[in-house]
């Protein structure tokens, strides 16, 4: 008899429960990020597809006392996060593809930053919530571009983006 055990093989996770694993994953991540939590962003999906996040108005975030409107600095933050989180499911799907091993994938994970971000203002930032979301626009070897906007409760479009992230 011999001393070796086989492991059996994991069953192929559904695309909907390999939905709910990366959206759990990348909150981890995402939750951990000071600044996200001050203004309240939570992530809501993620899929190789689209990456989107959500946070209620309140009045930490107003920038303009007058007119009681989002912070444009805000606004920057939630498309700078969410662009940011788009690029790492690209990126980690991208490293796995290559076969690289896990230590390495995340320890480039960890280095990731925005190298440069456009944000056009289009609308005042009112409303009772937001949600900001990304698309990928390339992945390369060492940097990936993202497209961002970010809409209020009524589906208007306040603002929009693309973002460039170095890995």
């Amino acid at each position: 008899m011999s001393s070796d055990t086989v492991t059996p093989p994991r069953p192929e996770l559904t695309p909907e429960e390999k939905g709910r694993l990366l959206l759990d994953r990348l909150k981890t991540s995402f939750d951990h990020t000071p600044f996200v939590k001050l203004i309240g962003m939570e992530l809501v999906h993620a899929s190789n597809e689209e990456v989107r996040a959500r946070f209620d108005m309140k009045p930490e975030l107003v920038g303009n006392t007058f007119k009681q409107i989002l912070h444009g600095g805000v606004i920057a933050t939630a498309l700078d996060m969410v662009g940011g989180m788009m690029g790492v499911v690209a990126v980690y799907q991208r490293m796995k593809e290559d076969e690289i091993p896990r230590d390495e994938r995340y320890s480039r994970l960890a280095r990731l930053g925005t190298i440069d971000m456009r944000v056009d203002y289009l609308a005042p930032g009112r409303g009772l919530h937001f949600e900001a979301s990304a698309t990928l626009l390339r992945v390369g070897k060492k940097v990936f571009v993202t497209r961002m906007e970010l809409r209020n409760d009524s589906n208007e479009l306040i603002a929009a983006g693309t973002g460039t992230f170095l890995y």
